[in-house]
C-alpha cells in the first residue's frame, strides 16, 4: 500500500509538471504567436506610413551613395566654389591712371590752344602766314582735340610744347617744337596750326615779356 501510494504520488507529480510544460509550451506559442502578429503588423503600418518614392528620387538617391562610397574611397575630391570676382591687377592700374594723365593734359592743351590761337587771330598774324593757317582749321584742331581722337604720343608732345612756353625757355621751345614737326601724327594742316601758334610765342610773346 505504502509502495502504491508512492507510485500514485509519483504520477500525480509527472502529471501535474506534464501540465505545467504544456501550458507554458502553449503561453511561450501564443506569446510568439502575438509576437509575430505585432511584428506584421509594423511591418504593414511602416509600409502604409511610407510614401512611394519616385523613380527619379531613387536614381538621385542611388547617384549620392555612389559619390559618398567613391569619396570614402579617395577617387573623388570635393569640388570647391571658384570666385571669379574681377580684380584689376596692376597693369591695368598703371593704364588707368595713364588715361586720365592724357585726359587730363588733353584739357589743359585745349585750354591753352584757344587762348592762343584768339591772341593769334586778334593780332592779325595770320594774314602773313600761309592760306592754309585759317580760324577754320584752328577750330577744326580744337574740335579734335575736345573729342580725344588726337593720338596719346601727340598730347604728350603738346603738353611739352605747352609747359616750355610756361618756363619761357625758347631755346627749348625750338628744339620741341622741330622734334614735334619730325614725330607728329596730326594731319599737315592741323600740324601747321600747332607749328603757327607756338612760333607765334617763340617770336612775338615771349621775347617782350623777357624784355619786361
Amino acid at each position: 500500500y505504502q509502495g502504491q501510494t508512492k507510485r500514485k504520488r509519483i504520477r500525480r507529480k509527472k502529471q501535474k509538471n506534464s501540465l505545467q510544460n504544456s501550458n507554458n509550451l502553449h503561453g511561450e506559442q501564443t506569446e510568439s504567436g502575438m509576437q509575430e502578429t505585432l511584428v506584421q503588423d509594423n511591418l504593414q503600418l511602416q509600409k502604409t506610413d511610407i510614401p512611394k518614392i519616385s523613380k527619379n528620387r531613387k536614381r538621385k538617391m542611388k547617384k549620392k551613395r555612389h559619390k559618398e562610397k567613391m569619396r570614402a574611397a579617395g577617387l573623388v575630391t570635393k569640388t570647391t566654389g571658384v570666385d571669379f570676382t574681377y580684380q584689376p591687377d596692376k597693369n591695368n592700374r598703371e593704364e588707368a591712371a595713364g588715361l586720365k594723365d592724357i585726359d587730363e593734359k588733353t584739357d589743359s592743351i585745349l585750354d591753352f590752344l584757344q587762348a592762343t590761337q584768339q591772341i593769334y587771330f586778334a593780332d592779325n598774324k595770320a594774314e602773313c602766314t600761309d592760306s592754309a593757317v585759317n580760324s577754320a582749321t584752328a577750330q577744326e584742331l580744337l574740335q579734335h582735340l575736345e573729342s580725344r581722337t588726337i593720338s596719346s604720343s601727340d598730347v604728350t608732345l603738346l603738353h611739352q610744347l605747352k609747359s616750355l612756353v610756361l618756363l619761357q625757355d625758347i631755346e627749348r621751345l625750338k628744339d620741341a617744337l622741330k622734334q614735334f614737326q619730325e614725330q607728329s601724327m596730326m594731319p599737315p594742316d592741323h600740324a601747321k596750326i600747332v607749328t603757327s601758334l607756338f612760333h607765334y610765342w617763340i617770336t612775338d610773346i615771349l621775347p617782350v615779356k623777357n624784355r619786361k
